[in-house]
């Protein structure tokens, strides 16, 4: 098990930085860049929130507490993905 969480960990790591190497070169259209952020954050807090839940299992049941996780971490990133998709409203 923490060998999965520490592969969603690097899944999030991995796309954050072709993300940010990507965008320095000019390379990267905006909602692409916000699909990588969103899913390297996505990933970082999926891995976060399924630690806990399987440190919790002992007093919830282990299918409540994963969904619960995973529902988390799609909510979030979805949320993220809307925000970084937005054009700022100045001139350029």
């Amino acid at each position: 098990m923490p060998g999965l969480l520490i592969a969603a960990g690097g899944v999030g790591l991995v796309a954050a930085s072709a993300a940010l190497w990507l965008e320095s070169r000019g390379r990267i259209g905006r909602r692409c860049f916000a699909g990588l952020l969103a899913l390297a954050i996505g990933s970082s807090v999926f891995s976060l929130l399924a630690w806990a839940a399987t440190a919790m299992a002992r007093i919830a049941s282990l299918p409540l507490s994963w969904s619960i996780a995973v529902a988390l971490a799609v909510l979030i990133a979805l949320r993220l993905y809307r925000e970084l998709q937005v054009l700022p409203g100045g001139p350029r």
